[in-house]
């Protein structure tokens, strides 16, 4: 892996999976350092889900393109939940739940324990690793990977992000979100995110699948489109 600091700016996708041995949700950022022209040599390249469905990334009569903020500013849990009644049953509306869901896990301080439990009761689909949240947060993961040093204040903007749908179907949708870091306040003009989330249609909305990180910020940030408004 080259570990040349890159010269424009440093991706990191977290990754959310399943750990075998305790069966929980696992948060992870891993850190991808490119060469001086700016590509980005990846540590692990997993390959992204597929679908019989050709992803839909325009608007309809009924659909309208992921504002990446469609909860609120907030990040809690009653953001999160606004977000699930308002998405449509489209992949727009899927963008715009997965994106809710980035928005509220990786900050700190971390959620209440209170708005964990809400989250994982509302939120999480039947198969999702885990819905232990309030579990997951008392354990104190970075969830920067180290970007940011342990109980500094952070959260994510979609204000400069952008979004891409990897694949559609009608009860499933693979998109990755990309999103600006704000460390004590200021958002960073170099630090972005990359994270690839699945969400499915269960009990009438969007609910949080899984994540996994399959694209560089670099990469993601020249093929996405950017939220119309983002938060």
């Amino acid at each position: 892996m080259n570990t040349t600091t890159p010269t424009t700016r440093r991706t990191w996708p977290w990754i959310i999976g399943t750990a075998a041995a305790v069966g929980v949700l696992i948060v992870a950022a891993i850190v991808y350092f490119g060469t001086q022209d700016g590509t980005a040599a990846p540590t692990s390249s997993p390959s992204p889900p597929t679908s019989s469905s050709t992803p839909q990334t325009t608007p309809t009569a009924t659909d309208v393109l992921p504002t990446g903020c469609l909860g609120g500013e907030n990040r809690d849990a009653a953001m999160v939940l606004s977000a699930q009644q308002k998405a449509l049953r489209s992949p727009s509306g899927a963008v715009e739940v997965a994106t809710a869901f980035v928005r509220w896990l990786n900050q700190y301080p971390y959620p209440s324990g209170a708005d964990a439990e809400k989250v994982a009761t509302t939120a999480l689909a039947a198969a999702a690793p885990t819905k232990d949240l309030r579990a997951f947060f008392a354990a104190e993961p970075n969830l920067s990977g180290g970007l940011v040093p342990d109980t500094t204040e952070y959260y994510l903007s979609t204000v400069p992000g952008v979004w891409h749908v990897e694949s559609a179907a009608n009860d499933e949708v693979v998109a990755t979100i990309g999103t600006g870091l704000v460390v004590g306040g200021v958002l960073s003009p170099t630090l972005k995110g990359s994270i690839t989330v699945t969400v499915r249609w269960e009990d009438g909305e969007w609910k949080f699948l899984k994540s996994v990180g399959t694209r560089s910020t670099q990469d993601l940030y020249s093929i996405g489109q950017a939220f119309t408004s983002g938060c």
